[in-house]
């Protein structure tokens, strides 16, 4: 099973790295794609194939350092890993390429709460809530996915009446939203015991 692993990776590189004309983008994307294929298509046992995919963003990583989708792929395959240390450097390198996405912060907040350390959970909840709250000060206050991302986080802040009035706002200012109607008819928010609860529930197997 491993020497099958170590020829997947051997292949999937190779493959890139034959294709000089294309730039380091190009190459990155092959890599990520070729990532999701075997994780999608693969019948490698569950760890063994994580690992492999894991390797060949690591490639594209190297490849292009700056390619987000890369990260954003990886984060996927590290949460079924339930690996938070290299959630937590992962989602660094996320923010710092998109400085102006609060929902990355929330994303960090989270992953500082499952290891118990509220302090650096809290502060990133804050950040991203602030963050939300200036950028609601411009045009972007008409963006329904960054309004529905500001109810995360302050959900995981726990602040449900807050949650309430915003989400009263929406309903009034994106009547005929067919995704809002479906949201407030069958989501119900959750206290941040029950969301940690979820991620207890990812099989790490």
């Amino acid at each position: 099973m491993r020497n099958l692993f170590r020829l997947i990776i051997i292949f999937s590189i190779l493959s890139c790295k034959g294709q000089d004309e294309k730039g380091n983008l190009s190459k990155a994307k092959d890599l990520v794609r070729q990532s999701n294929k075997l994780y999608l298509k693969s019948n490698l046992e569950k760890n063994v194939k994580l690992d492999s995919c894991i390797v060949l963003i690591n490639e594209a990583i190297k490849i292009d350092e700056n390619y987000f989708d890369a990260y954003l792929t990886k984060s996927r395959f590290l949460t079924e890993k339930k690996d938070i240390s290299e959630l937590l450097k992962n989602n660094e390198k996320m923010i710092l390429l998109r400085p102006t996405q609060p929902y990355w912060k929330i994303q960090r907040g989270l992953y500082f709460d499952l290891i118990g350390n509220s302090i650096d959970a809290e502060k990133n909840y804050d950040e991203a809530i602030k963050e939300y709250q200036n950028l609601f000060q411009t045009e972007q206050k008409n963006n329904f996915d960054l309004r529905m991302e500001y109810l995360t986080a302050l959900e995981l802040k726990e602040d449900i009446k807050s949650v309430e009035k915003e989400l009263e706002k929406l309903s009034q200012e994106f009547p005929k939203n067919e995704s809002l109607k479906l949201y407030k008819a069958e989501y119900k928010f959750q206290t941040k015991k029950e969301l940690l609860a979820l991620w207890e529930s990812i099989s790490a197997n």
